[in-house]
């Protein structure tokens, strides 16, 4: 038997946390007459207090029952507690005159989000958290997702779903001004899926997702829509406008590089012009390669006692003052291998007398002796496969970028829209760089080949060309190039506040695109979330939420009409007694012949709940599952 008293106290306990942790002035609590809401609002008045929750009712006209928004303000009453009445009809209109009409999920999920937006305006304009209304069984429904081919470039590279975990970096479009942002990941979910998905392929992308992932698009700025829309109408997928920058400088300064030098040291001025110095950078990481080897010299010696401490091979003293000592030390040079007449040479050369760095300058190569430049080019790799762009070259702004961009075309690009290399991290930073530069850019592979040359032969290695679209401002995708397929297999989706978007990859083309749903519906925190549907019945009879809002069948408000129960296809007793025995370890086989439910039910509920498993742990939950049967 539940002990619902010990329940109750948990869970007042748990609220009481969350809100003193936010520093929070109180909850709001969006009511819709229902059983979740009501039951929600009751315990967090007796955790707070009436004073710190306030009830806001968002019935739609025509569409919420009467006797719903009725039980909305009888809880309000019955509490004590402030509310706000604000019909979502007019912001629904404004939606839909602007995005168009929409089937009819697409309409019906607009609304939720509506009301979470409303929520979140009182809670942030009063200092408050917004309390969720969802219970467990509601958590195991709904899901959009990625194939497991599908990977996000970060800024540590690409990373699949089994590589990306919370905290990675990743790329997000700023819904409001189309710009790049660096934003972390919350979470990463993902489960086993077997039915229909969306292939949507272009000239400059290939996704593969759930029917009902959300795609970002352009239409009068950017929105979300279901990626099945795309089955039946053009849309167009955005391409960044320049991002403004992490850090910015005018000059790149050398002291810390400048330690330790010898004497004869090719020594570089204390402040580089930025623009000129990421020039060369750029030179240097598609045609330079840095260099150390063993130079042997003289020194004059002109204290005899220190030199007289030395003695060769054979234990001879050293010469009398004023003569020569052999030494031998480390010389470091930096070589640009850019040929005499090649297009970069004399802006090379130009460009080195500019920043007054010393230089010789060779029929196929040129070359600077200086240990200072030496430590900072080392920092974009020598090697041709280890060659990057440093970490933070990428956070400087648009106006700087460009600079390095306009270096690695001038070696290995050609017609400022394509460039080769064998090093696949910077071919990944090239694209991270087009990103912030609002460009798009994709990558293919060149697999290695053998070729004879005057009887010799010449393997080459595997490389990678990035493409460049400089001037695009969207990529369109046609009815035509998008299908239905069948699919077995993972499939995976990250959160990524606040814009909810990130950048992703499939078979080298790059896409901006939505993530998980917990965005949309966004709580602070659940207080009824690890509570099945049957067992919030019973929990609101012992708060003693009024009777008539315990019978009624519990409705979402979707459309007039609209049940949860005909929605999902099982009634909830029936649900949370499967879903119940799940938890115990039943198997499956198992459950139809020891409870009241067929095969086909218990099937079906197997699928909700793995195609939802992402959202049984976004937001924190009261933890009660000992206390209840």
């Amino acid at each position: 038997m539940t002990d619902w008293k010990a329940v109750v106290d948990r869970i007042t306990e748990f609220i009481r946390k969350v809100v003193s942790e936010a520093n929070a002035d109180g909850v709001v609590v969006g009511l819709s007459g229902g059983v979740d809401s009501s039951t929600t609002a009751f315990l967090c008045v007796k955790a707070l207090g009436k004073d710190k929750v306030l009830g806001i009712i968002m019935p739609e006209r025509g569409v919420t029952r009467e006797e719903d928004i009725e039980d909305a303000l009888k809880v309000c009453e019955i509490l004590g507690i402030d509310y706000k009445f604000v019909e979502i009809n007019p912001m629904v209109e404004v939606f839909l005159n602007e995005l168009g009409e929409g089937n009819r999920i697409a309409v019906a999920n607009l609304k939720p989000r509506i009301r979470m937006i409303i929520n979140y305006y009182y809670a942030n304009n009063m200092n408050r958290l917004v309390a969720g209304t969802g219970n467990k069984s509601e958590l195991m429904t709904g899901y959009f997702c990625y194939d497991e081919k599908t990977r996000v470039l970060t800024t540590e590279g690409l990373k699949t779903y089994r590589e990306l975990k919370p905290g990675d970096v990743v790329f997000s479009l700023n819904l409001n001004t189309g710009k790049v942002e660096e934003v972390p990941v919350k979470a990463v979910y993902t489960f086993e899926y077997e039915g229909e998905m969306i292939h949507i392929r272009g000239k400059r992308t290939d996704l593969l997702v759930t029917p009902n992932h959300r795609m970002l698009i352009v239409k009068n700025g950017l929105k979300f829509v279901q990626a099945e829309e795309f089955l039946n109408k053009k849309f167009s997928l955005p391409i960044p406008t320049p991002w403004d920058g992490i850090m910015d400088m005018d000059y790149f300064n050398t002291t810390e590089f400048q330690r330790d030098l010898y004497h004869n040291t090719n020594v570089l001025p204390e402040n580089m012009p930025i623009e000129p110095f990421l020039y060369l950078m750029g030179l240097y990481i598609g045609d330079g390669t840095c260099s150390t080897y063993d130079v042997k010299s003289s020194i004059k010696v002109e204290d005899r006692e220190e030199w007289i401490k030395n003695r060769d091979e054979r234990g001879r003293f050293a010469p009398a003052d004023g003569e020569r000592k052999p030494v031998t030390y480390k010389a470091h040079s930096v070589y640009f291998a850019i040929l005499e007449h090649d297009k970069a040479r004399d802006k090379l050369i130009e460009t080195l007398e500019n920043l007054e760095i010393r230089y010789r300058a060779y029929r196929n190569f040129v070359r600077v002796n200086s240990k200072v430049l030496h430590r900072i080019f080392r920092q974009c790799g020598s090697r041709a496969e280890e060659k990057r762009i440093p970490r933070w070259v990428l956070k400087l702004p648009p106006k700087k970028l460009i600079w390095v961009y306009r270096g690695l075309m001038d070696s290995d690009g050609w017609g400022y829209q394509n460039y080769q290399t064998i090093s696949y991290n910077l071919a990944l930073n090239i694209v991270e760089l087009c990103a912030k530069l609002g460009m798009h850019a994709t990558i293919s592979v060149r697999p290695p080949k053998t070729t004879e040359y005057n009887g010799k032969i010449i393997r080459s290695r595997r490389s990678f060309v990035v493409t460049i679209a400089k001037n695009v401002r969207t990529t369109s995708i046609y009815p035509s190039s998008v299908s239905k397929v069948h699919y077995k297999g993972i499939v995976w989706c990250p959160d990524v506040p606040p814009h909810h978007n990130l950048l992703v990859e499939r078979n080298g083309k790059f896409t901006f695109c939505g993530n998980t749903k917990y965005g949309d519906g966004g709580v602070d925190f659940l207080p009824i979330g690890d509570l099945y549907k049957t067992e919030v019945f019973e929990l609101a009879k012992f708060l003693g939420v009024p009777k008539r809002i315990i019978e009624k069948a519990p409705s979402a408000g979707l459309w007039v009409g609209q049940t949860d129960e005909g929605e999902l296809g099982i009634t909830y007793v029936k649900l949370d007694t499967i879903l119940k025995a799940l938890e115990k370890g039943v198997k499956p086989e198992e459950i139809p012949r020891r409870f009241d439910v067929s095969e086909e039910e218990v099937r079906r509920v197997l699928e909700m709940v793995e195609k939802s498993r992402h959202k049984r742990e976004p937001p924190p939950i009261a933890t009660v599952r000992d206390l209840v049967d």
